[in-house]
């Protein structure tokens, strides 16, 4: 009734009592083969273009934003003083903003190309750094990743890129942003196929300058299926305060065929 019918990520910022979807895609494109869903004209009509912004108690839906291109992870400031939140669009490989404004209302704001879509970049998992002052964006086609100075929201500039892999998916950055994990795969069926069908962990330092590689655990090699998300448990991956060293953690990550 109110907006396109997806429903894909889901985010709360309860100070705001603010609730929010984005709406990237139905089960039936998730259980068909990428490569022939995107030469599929009707199949790429079913992308959702929407964020729908809910009253968090009442579970109620409240505005829907227009967010065309099939809008992925909702990765809100970290910073509780920050009314502000991004999320990619898939098809139109594009970063938006959803933003508080100076009236108490939420509007979105395309705010970044982060690829030509002809090219299909598909840019995927992101994630907010250093006190929102970075943010970190996974392209699978072309397997990079880029970091964003995102100090003023609304005018991100891209600072760095790298390749980390043939089908990198999601990445996360620990608390202190000294180092990035990346791991694969989309879907069973949406990944690649052949010698490019990268299914690993990779862990890095960021420098301040640039990405260098610690150690990859190669989930083909292992036996250990599909790579997706991570989950970090250990209280070694968060920052200290005293400076002492200790070693991560790396979770295990998968559930084939499964929507992220």
């Amino acid at each position: 009734e109110y907006a396109d019918g997806f429903g894909y990520d889901i985010r709360a910022m309860p100070r705001r009592n603010a609730m929010f979807t984005s709406s990237f895609t139905g089960w039936s494109n998730y259980m068909m083969d990428l490569r022939k869903l995107l030469k599929d004209k009707e199949a790429m009509k079913e992308f959702g273009n929407q964020v729908t912004v809910w009253d968090l108690h009442a579970r109620e839906p409240e505005k829907v934003l227009d967010v065309p291109g099939a809008p992925l992870e909702l990765r809100p400031a970290l910073n509780a003083d920050h009314d502000w939140m991004f999320t990619s669009t898939a098809l139109t490989s594009k970063l938006w903003l959803i933003f508080l404004d100076d009236n108490n209302e939420w509007q979105a704001e395309a705010v970044g190309n982060i690829g030509d879509p002809k090219d299909i970049p598909l840019p995927v998992d992101i994630a907010i750094a250093e006190n929102d002052t970075r943010l970190w964006v996974d392209t699978f086609g072309d397997g990079h990743t880029r970091l964003y100075d995102i100090t003023d929201p609304h005018n991100p500039e891209l600072v760095y890129k790298k390749k980390i892999g043939e089908q990198v998916n999601m990445v996360s950055p620990s608390w202190d942003g000294n180092r990035v994990y990346f791991t694969t795969s989309l879907l069973s069926k949406w990944d690649k196929e052949g010698r490019k069908n990268d299914q690993f962990f990779k862990a890095y330092h960021w420098t301040g300058e640039k990405l260098a590689h610690q150690f990859t655990i190669d989930f083909r090699e292992q036996q250990l299926g599909r790579a997706h998300l991570m989950r970090f448990g250990d209280e070694a991956l968060y920052a200290r305060q005293d400076g002492g060293d200790r070693t991560p953690v790396a979770s295990r990550c998968d559930l084939p065929g499964q929507p992220g």
